[in-house]
């Protein structure tokens, strides 16, 4: 159950539910975002109630438990050698591609726990103990599914 929420955070697009009869209602984040709502805010895409579950079968259910978000990787690599640190440095821009590997960098897009498990596994792959520090850490909800 939140208590506070910036809700500029929400992202304008996100879809509210406003069925309080739902058992999963206490966790869910398109219903506990619902009472933060701005009085000067218009309008707000909501799901139709005639088809929004009640319960464990309702497909638009997010988890209001927060994640946290990684930002940066400027000393991703200060500590390995440099070969390791250039395979794994080419290896991130492989998969993330250059534009989004770059992003990254500049902290314009931000590591979410599923990538932030990649970056772990990758430096297991190349055989680096230490395990991946970013930048800085935030905390946050997963707004999509």
């Amino acid at each position: 159950m939140l208590n506070t929420l910036d809700y500029s955070q929400v992202p304008s697009d996100f879809v509210h539910c406003f069925k309080k009869d739902c058992r999963l209602a206490d966790h869910c984040l398109r219903y506990q975002v619902t009472p933060f709502i701005p009085r000067e805010r218009w309008s707000v895409s909501v799901i139709n109630p005639s088809i929004a579950g009640t319960g464990d079968d309702c497909r638009a259910y997010l988890s209001d438990t927060p994640l946290i978000y990684a930002y940066g990787m400027d000393h991703l690599f200060d500590n390995l050698p440099y070969a390791k640190a250039r395979e794994a440095r080419y290896a991130m821009r492989e998969h993330y591609g250059k534009n989004h590997f770059y992003r990254l960098k500049r902290k314009e897009r931000c590591f979410d726990p599923k990538e932030q498990q990649y970056v772990s596994d990758l430096f297991r792959r190349f055989h680096i103990e230490s395990e991946p520090v970013f930048d800085t850490y935030r905390e946050g909800f997963r707004w999509v599914k």
